[in-house]
């Protein structure tokens, strides 16, 4: 029987799109507010790239390197604000109902824990999350620490993402998995 269910939140919750959308802006922000040239950001850029050996870098881990994460929350906010629907509309519904259920909520994500709440209570979903845990969901030690924290029982969990990687680490772990591209499915496990 689940009694956790565990939610994934850029691309299962909301639309991960939106940091594309912001890179400009945040640029522009990040290069009037720091008073820095595109020079020494775009080496600020290339050091972060060299650090984590990504081609393409995390806009929140380029401010926290530079200082500058009020910046990055300042713009992310602006485009929260405009950002109307949720990435499946039926995520309300089955909060609400998974709560009636008496069920808990929990939010697994590599997002930062307040980008997660940000985006939380801007749907008014945020009463319905037990606990956020943010951390790299492909190594095995989250999922542990996970199991830990929060005192999980791992075969009473179900785990909804969008990424079939991250589904399988969960899976190998012990979780119960579900793709967010068959949402449907959610009625088999009793919610």
């Amino acid at each position: 029987m689940i009694t956790t269910y565990l939610f994934d939140l850029d691309d299962t919750i909301v639309d991960s799109t939106i940091y594309t959308r912001m890179y400009h802006k945040l640029i522009d922000e990040l290069l009037n507010s720091l008073k820095i040239s595109k020079i020494e950001l775009q080496q600020a850029i290339t050091k972060l790239k060299n650090e984590t050996g990504e081609q393409k870098i995390d806009t929140f881990d380029l401010c926290k390197s530079l200082g500058a994460t009020d910046i990055y929350y300042k713009v992310l906010e602006r485009h929260i604000k405009h950002t109307y629907t949720l990435k499946y509309k039926e995520i309300p519904s089955i909060f609400k109902k998974i709560k009636e259920s008496n069920k808990i909520i929990g939010i697994v994500t590599q997002s930062q824990v307040k980008t997660a709440e940000l985006f939380l209570k801007r749907f008014r979903l945020f009463s319905y999350i037990d606990f956020i845990q943010s951390g790299k969901k492909e190594n095995l030690v989250f999922w542990m620490n996970l199991e830990k924290k929060h005192d999980l029982k791992k075969e009473n969990c179900l785990m909804i993402d969008d990424s079939d990687d991250v589904l399988e680490i969960a899976k190998r772990v012990g979780y119960n998995i579900l793709n967010v591209k068959n949402l449907d499915d959610l009625s088999k496990f009793d919610y």
